[in-house]
């Protein structure tokens, strides 16, 4: 059920009555119940995965929590010195460690093998073929259930959690249910913490006006950003990036914006009728985005992008990795014949390639997803070298302190993203040869000799496309601290349902529709 369709309003609308009539002790049965019908209209089959991963997770966390409660019992019970505590817990641990292992090869498995038999088996097949030993891999052409990557990602992070011993296991089935299959997040994200979002859906009450309306107002900015610009970029970045050999020169500079303001306003777009979607419940998920294009370095633009899986990748990835006997080791090994300060590089350097390996093959099974993660890997850690020439700079001139100097800080980091992009739809080598005819031979004529017009960029659709991002971009500038919901409700009523209402009739008169006037699915849909 796409969260742009007749179906999902019809929906969302039924549930929404049932909710707010419905006692406060009965409405998180009401969401799950609501949840597992919006996973059911994809079929029925699929709901398998979720379930495995729901029953496997819930019962492996209360195994661990229970040799957790008992040993602290033992450990109380007993009188041990330092050492024997020590030795004790270790001995725990390597026990439940085993449960811990168990749950993430299993949920792991599962998304691996769904997602990525596709990938791996014509990859063997073509270095058997190598080396002489051609034959026919069969292998099944699995679909992908909904929101498989968000919910194992959540589920392993509880775990992970509970082995850690952050906070206690779960002992209501329905609750973690819920946790995992909440049915906003389950087409884009975010990937929630368990204990945050326990601590709401736990005490439930009737929303208060406001929050209903701050809810709907972000939906419908989300159905802005999506039907107004994003579906309207659609075509132009299908026809760009489908035929390099035609749209060369200039035309890959515009292809590297319009994908990027694309991509941004698709997936913050679902972001926002996610995330106001739950608001109407009274359920606050984590934000995805802080204005990333307000980043002066391709770091900082990645700590304001698709934020809660940067978090988990560095929570559970980076930080093991960096302290893992792997990196110790290695980095011991460089002391020796580098010196000190090569050494604690080393544990930075191999747990940000481990990152963003996985960030690449995380986004797609191909290998211009692997070769996008690690270009940006490459670029990050670049760019950590060079900050302290950087630093420096700025110290010696003082103009570095401007407004202007800022700004092209801003549209630089921009534009390195936007390269970066590219190598999602490119091999590498026609990445770089495209971007050197871009000062070879850029063609700019061509974009005013009907070029825009052959993309699906002509006329009344670029006029509201420049509006629309504008807009846009207005809007995010006006936001500020409080948010501009809350300067908005401080207005007269007439003020707020009127900019309301307008926002609807832009929405509703220049949205993209396909046909039946079904718009395109969220890019991020497929992970």
């Amino acid at each position: 059920m796409l969260l742009v369709s007749y179906e999902f309003a019809v929906f969302f609308a039924v549930l929404m009555l049932c909710y707010f009539l419905a006692p406060d002790a009965w409405k998180r049965y009401i969401l799950l119940f609501f949840s597992l019908i919006f996973y059911l209209y994809g079929g029925a089959v699929f709901l398998l995965y979720p379930v495995t991963t729901a029953v496997t997770t819930f019962f492996l966390g209360k195994k661990i929590g229970k040799m957790t409660e008992e040993s602290k019992n033992y450990v109380m019970s007993r009188q041990m010195d330092r050492e024997q505590k020590k030795d004790f817990n270790w001995a725990v641990k390597q026990k439940q460690r085993r449960f811990l292992i168990c749950g993430l090869v299993l949920n792991f498995g599962i998304l691996a093998v769904l997602k990525y038999v596709k990938f791996i088996f014509p990859n063997v097949a073509s270095v058997f073929a190598l080396l002489g030993m051609e034959g026919k891999m069969e292998y099944a052409a699995w679909v992908l259930p909904l929101g498989i990557s968000y919910y194992t990602f959540q589920s392993m992070g509880y775990l992970i959690d509970v082995y850690n011993r952050k906070y206690e296991p779960e002992h209501k089935f329905s609750v973690f249910f819920l946790f995992l299959l909440f049915f906003p997040q389950l087409t884009a994200g975010p990937i929630s913490r368990f204990d945050t979002f326990k601590n709401q859906i736990t005490s439930l009450r009737r929303p208060a006006g406001k929050q209903v309306v701050f809810g709907m107002e972000r939906m419908l900015w989300g159905y802005f950003k999506k039907l107004v610009i994003a579906d309207r970029l659609g075509t132009a970045v299908s026809v760009i990036t489908g035929s390099p050999e035609t749209y060369r020169g200039i035309w890959f500079l515009v292809g590297m914006v319009i994908c990027t303001v694309w991509l941004f306003a698709d997936f913050s777009g679902a972001m926002d009728i996610v995330i106001g979607a739950a608001e109407v419940f009274s359920i606050r998920l984590p934000e995805n985005f802080d204005s990333p294009f307000s980043s002066k370095s391709l770091a900082e633009l990645w700590r304001r992008w698709h934020m809660t899986l940067m978090q988990w990748f560095k929570e559970y990835i980076f930080f093991p990795v960096s302290a893992s006997g792997f990196c110790k080791n290695l980095s011991a090994g460089v002391k020796e014949r580098f010196g000190k300060k090569a050494a604690s590089r080393v544990p930075v350097y191999v747990a940000t390639l481990v990152v963003w390996f996985v960030t690449g093959i995380w986004h797609g099974a191909s290998w211009n997803f692997i070769i996008w993660g690690m270009a940006n890997g490459i670029v990050l850690l670049i760019s950590q070298e060079l900050s302290g020439i950087c630093k420096a700079f700025g110290r010696k001139y003082s103009f570095t302190e401007s407004v202007w100097y800022q700004g092209f800080q801003k549209v630089r980091t921009f534009f390195l993203f936007a390269f970066l992009q590219m190598f999602l739809y490119y091999p590498a080598g026609t990445v770089f040869s495209l971007a050197a005819d871009v000062f070879a031979a850029p063609e700019v004529r061509s974009l005013f000799n009907g070029g825009l017009a052959d993309v699906g960029l002509a006329g009344m659709d670029l006029l509201i496309l420049m509006f629309g991002v504008c807009f846009m971009w207005v809007a995010g500038r006006m936001a500020g601290n409080g948010g501009i919901r809350e300067k908005l409700w401080k207005k007269p009523l007439a003020v707020q349902y009127g900019t309301v209402f307008l926002l609807f009739l832009l929405v509703l008169v220049t949205g993209v529709y396909g046909h039946g006037y079904y718009a395109s699915q969220f890019i991020y849909n497929q992970f």
